[in-house]
């Protein structure tokens, strides 16, 4: 089994790329006391799900219709993602191999379908799990728990791929492998990266290899 990750409501890992500083102006239209910085937003981005992102920004408990402007400007946004060059043909070879593929993602559930239907991604996708689905964010390994057994498997027979830190710290803490997708990383190589896929067609040969580990 392999399990895939989608970090945040920006960004979906396995291909489809929206960068975030398009998202300061969102923000703001929803009534943050000023615009966002880039940075400041995607040094966040594993706090928890849309509402609680948006809470930190605004400033205020987030209500109903404040994380429903958020998700009619997010569609705009996202109705332009593409996926990742190689990134059809890593899941192509993933699915003719038999691994069964999900999702974990820090974005509400809602938010990471929308981007991976997309990007065209979605068929390749039986399970798809939330930060909104479960009660403690990365890099607690809920969400990784849940995904694999809605896919039917065990979390340590899982391989987990994100761009970011505490992706490969969810992976640790559920005892399933991590690999490091440094291909959609927005802040450089993880420090404790041991497998690092510097494009897509990379993670089918280290999974290769974890198989025969």
């Amino acid at each position: 089994m392999r399990t895939r990750d989608a970090d945040d409501d920006h960004t979906p890992h396995h291909g489809g790329r929206v960068r975030p500083r398009r998202h300061p102006g969102r923000h703001h239209d929803i009534g943050s006391p000023g615009l966002c910085r880039h940075d400041s937003i995607v040094a966040v981005w594993h706090i928890g799900p849309t509402p609680v992102v948006l809470k930190h920004f605004l400033g205020r408990p987030v209500s109903l219709r404040d994380t429903e402007r958020f998700h009619r400007h997010f569609a705009d946004v996202a109705a332009t993602v593409a996926a990742f060059p190689g990134v059809v043909e890593m899941l192509d070879a993933l699915s003719r191999s038999d691994h069964r593929l999900g999702v974990f993602t820090t974005a509400t559930r809602r938010a990471a379908t929308s981007m991976l239907t997309a990007a065209g991604l979605a068929e390749y996708f039986p399970v798809v799990v939330g930060g909104d689905e479960v009660s403690r964010p990365k890099p607690a390994p809920d969400g990784l728990e849940l995904s694999c057994r809605r896919l039917g498997t065990g979390v340590t027979g899982a391989v987990y791929i994100g761009d970011a830190a505490v992706d490969l710290q969810c992976a640790e803490a559920g005892n399933a492998s991590g690999i490091h997708a440094a291909w959609g990383s927005v802040n450089g190589i993880a420090p404790m990266a041991k497998r690092i896929a510097q494009r897509p067609r990379d993670v089918v040969e280290l999974v290769r290899q974890l198989q025969t580990k």
